[in-house]
């Protein structure tokens, strides 16, 4: 399915546009308005190929769109799309546009939980900290950190501004907009707030992270940043992303032995299934119950 710019062909879709924007102008989070406007104007330009109506459209309409979306598109990638189309149709029962949504009835994808990330161990998170902290810009510095010490998101990393720092009870927080604009306040172990005082000394407001032309520093400039740090810490065989260190900080939690409970607090899982799926995907076999009913029957005799 070609990405077409939906442009609408006449004023008459002035209402249409409004209603766009309100639906969009619900999230704070930057990151989650560029994601939705970019997925709206992918239904938009759908339903307009196709004469159909984007606020009132028919549960089989929707469906066919969906069918189109899968032979194009990995399957997280219409479980985004999908996702953005349900709350959109949500937003317009809830502002009573619309009755019901079409999408009550629709059977929609689950994601792809499979382990799709380049493992870090404990040695390899070390030595590209280390690396950032001694070879890198104080900016990429602080990335590392906040991705690797606070398994921040990409997008919630480069999003952080000088007036979302604070403190709490003797801690150093960052006020941060997670996943669905949630918002959270993180607690920044002592090496991320060094890290985080070296790259905003002398400045009181605007974003944490910086790249080198002095602009906040883009997910594009955050990519390159790690990518840089991986082969100085002599990983150039690996392909380290952002996301690789939320999912190295999150199995190191867990193979600290730090309850599930607070490992998904630390994640920010909305659903405990999704932090499970890290303590499957980590192979430890060493606390299978196999081992446990071994020993209870050979005891038990």
């Amino acid at each position: 399915m070609p990405d077409i710019i939906y442009m609408p062909p006449s004023d008459d879709d002035a209402e249409l546009r409004r209603l766009a924007g309100s639906f969009i102008a619900t999230y704070r989070n930057a990151n989650t308005r560029d994601g939705y406007s970019r997925e709206i104007r992918r239904w938009f330009t759908w339903c307009q190929i196709r004469g159909v109506d984007p606020v009132n459209a028919k549960r089989t309409e929707v469906e066919v769109f969906m069918r189109e979306l899968e032979k194009d598109y990995a399957v997280n990638t219409v479980c985004r799309i999908t996702g953005c189309l349900a709350s959109w149709f949500k937003w317009l029962v809830h502002e009573e546009h619309i009755v019901t949504t079409p999408m009550l009835t629709i059977k929609r994808p689950s994601k792809d939980m499979s382990p799709k990330q380049i493992r870090l161990s404990r040695h390899d998170l070390m030595d590209m900290l280390t690396a950032a902290e001694n070879r890198c810009d104080v900016h990429v510095w602080a990335l590392i950190s906040l991705l690797s010490l606070n398994a921040l998101r990409v997008s919630e990393a480069v999003s952080t501004n000088i007036e979302d720092l604070a403190e709490s009870h003797w801690h150093h927080t960052l006020a941060i907009w997670g996943k669905g604009d949630k918002p959270d306040v993180v607690p920044l172990h002592a090496r991320t707030m060094l890290a985080v005082t070296a790259c905003t000394k002398g400045r009181t407001s605007g974003p944490i992270l910086m790249n080198m032309w002095g602009n906040r520093m883009s997910r594009g400039n955050a990519r390159s940043a790690v990518r840089k740090v991986a082969d100085l810490a002599g990983l150039q065989n690996k392909r380290v992303t952002p996301h690789t260190f939320r999912h190295a900080a999150i199995t190191a939690a867990l193979n600290a032995v730090v309850p599930m409970r607070d490992v998904q607090s630390f994640a920010r899982h909305a659903d405990p299934k999704t932090t499970m799926h890290y303590d499957r995907n980590r192979d430890s076999f060493e606390r299978h119950a196999t081992y446990n009913v071994a020993q209870y029957i050979a005891g038990s005799g």
